[in-house]
């Protein structure tokens, strides 16, 4: 039969509120009992119910991260594999259990995140790639669920916290400096239309194309999968007057318009020129450096993880709208036209 806490308080000689302690805040208990109870728990092989440890204040100490794609999108995303693993790392060294969900409905996760939080099963979320729609940022609202976005909500509101990079620039500088090189066609991959990040991204293309009249941005939508990136980048360069230049909104996009360009026989940079929005980490398995606008998005798991633990264990109000900056990173993805 397992140990009890009673059952290790007997044996240390203290009593079972000493020893909760100890497990849980050693810090405040002195070296001798640390060593007393250390050494029961080590004789009777005592578990400690990991439910009770990892709730604080009446609250769970398990934050609950959500991505709003299929498995095998996610999968793909180095991006959501650098986010997961900041947080998961994070909460690791602070004693919090992260728990991670995909779903492509983010109406049935809303009611289940409600479900879990009343049930203390989450303390708090970390929602990741907001839609231009509100309802489910308007329902955990009013549900008073704490949250937190990594990503542009739809609406900006000092009730919605979020951390984002600056999208809109990453946009205008990719595309700026395509036109740098003499680019006026430029194929533009997109990511989903329902994302911010997408709404975003255009914006930046746009604010640069208002200067340059005879710029002409040839738009794709995708899913942000290679496959997807391959497809639409195989249709654009297929045309008979193709773009000279193609912007993807991630480099996982930009293997895929590699992939096409040595289908149809393309070289980069000669022939084509390739520039990310962001360099997630697929750009290197390219036979060149990649040129792409880096966006510090590693931090983003890091302060979300952060912002979402003070509020759990300290009941902190949770006011945060960031926005990190991005800069040009130069390869030899780019060219000039020929």
């Amino acid at each position: 039969m397992a140990s009890t806490i009673t059952d290790v308080a007997k044996l240390a000689g203290v009593s079972a509120q000493t020893v909760s302690r100890t497990i849980n805040t050693p810090e405040l208990v002195s070296k001798k009992t640390l060593d007393k109870v250390q050494r029961a728990i080590n004789a009777l092989d005592y578990h400690p119910n990991i439910t009770a440890r990892l709730l604080v204040n009446n609250k769970a100490r398990s934050i609950g991260l959500f991505m709003p794609f299929s498995s095998d999108q996610v999968k793909q995303s180095l991006f959501f594999s650098t986010l997961s693993a900041t947080i998961c790392q994070f909460c690791s060294q602070n004693n919090l259990i992260m728990q991670m969900f995909t779903s492509m409905s983010r109406e049935d996760s809303s009611q289940l995140f409600v479900k879990l939080f009343k049930e203390r099963q989450v303390g708090g979320l970390i929602l990741t790639c907001p839609s231009v729609s509100n309802e489910e940022l308007i329902y955990l609202l009013s549900e008073k669920i704490p949250f937190i976005i990594v990503g542009r909500p739809g609406i900006l509101t000092a009730q919605i916290p979020y951390v984002d990079v600056d999208n809109v620039k990453a946009g205008t500088i990719a595309v700026e400096h395509l036109i740098q090189f003499g680019h006026r066609r430029i194929g533009f991959l997109n990511g989903p239309s329902n994302m911010t990040l997408s709404i975003d991204l255009r914006e930046g293309v746009t604010a640069i194309s208002r200067s340059f009249p005879e710029l002409e941005i040839l738009e794709a939508e995708t899913n942000l999968t290679l496959e997807c990136g391959y497809i639409e980048a195989l249709k654009l360069l297929q045309t008979e007057n193709r773009p000279t230049a193609i912007f993807t909104a991630d480099d996982l996009l930009a293997v895929g318009v590699k992939k096409a360009a040595d289908e149809l026989n393309l070289r980069i940079p000669e022939d084509l020129s390739i520039i990310s929005g962001v360099q997630n980490g697929w750009g290197h398995i390219l036979p060149y450096k990649l040129t792409h606008v880096d966006t510090q998005f590693e931090k983003l798991g890091d302060i979300a993880a952060q912002h979402m633990a003070r509020y759990i264990l300290h009941e902190e109000p949770i006011n945060l709208s960031t926005l990190l900056e991005v800069r040009l990173v130069e390869g030899q993805s780019c060219g000039y036209v020929s």
